[in-house]
């Protein structure tokens, strides 16, 4: 007796599975820039409590720590200047430039939260459009 001979076969038909729903190019960098935008947000609340800034990513099967990027810079007089990057890329706001002035270390969640409406109410679009295509080779 050979081994096809010990399986039930049937003459049922099997239904292919539904083809994958493909997301939007737009929808995925939105959802790519607020996930880094929330990290950012993360980082500065470590930062005002005086914490480690280190961050834990899934490697593999394992979690381990990483040293994260700031996407903030504070400069002597008190202030911090702060870029928001798409792909290592700083993203170009509003024709003037690339950063934003924060009055210190405690409002820039709030910028960050608000950047974040920004990029879901897609006026960020067209900036991360041209800083994907700038980190293609």
């Amino acid at each position: 007796m050979g081994h096809l001979e010990k399986l039930n076969i049937s003459n049922r038909v099997i239904v292919a599975a539904r083809p994958r729903h493909r997301r939007d190019t737009v929808e995925y960098r939105r959802e790519k820039l607020v996930a880094s935008i929330e990290e950012q947000i993360e980082l500065a609340t470590l930062a005002l409590e005086d914490k480690p800034l280190q961050l834990k990513r899934k490697r593999g099967h394992s979690v381990v720590p990483v040293r994260p990027r700031l996407w903030w810079k504070e400069v002597p007089e008190g202030h911090l200047y702060t870029q928001i990057f798409y792909n290592k890329i700083p993203l170009k706001l509003a024709r003037r430039g690339t950063a934003i002035e924060v009055d210190s270390l405690k409002k820039l969640p709030a910028v960050y939260r608000r950047v974040i409406q920004v990029v879901k109410a897609g006026e960020l679009d067209k900036a991360v459009e041209a800083a994907s295509r700038k980190s293609r080779p």
